[in-house]
């Protein structure tokens, strides 16, 4: 457990351009916890999830009774910058 801290403790100390090489690096240094193909895994897998799809029922619901208090999505707002 004390290698495992150590590893995290000098994760923090990166600078960040090599943190998000180590995010993208990460896949390929711990291959039996990733898919081999990522997301087409998570995103084709039909496995009934009921309580999500309850919540984007609820979503859903609350969305068409009051859609002003939504942000709006879209290509503009999103490169907006805070």
């Amino acid at each position: 457990m004390r290698t495992l801290l150590e590893i995290e403790k000098a994760i923090t100390r990166l600078p960040s351009d090599a943190q998000l090489q180590l995010i993208k690096d990460i896949p390929a240094l711990c291959p039996d916890a990733f898919p081999r193909d990522g997301w087409d895994t998570v995103l084709q897998d039909a496995t009934p999830r009921p309580a999500f799809s309850q919540f984007l029922d609820q979503v859903d619901a609350e969305y068409s009774h009051a859609p002003e208090r939504f942000p709006v999505l879209n290509e503009d707002s999103l490169s907006e910058q805070p």
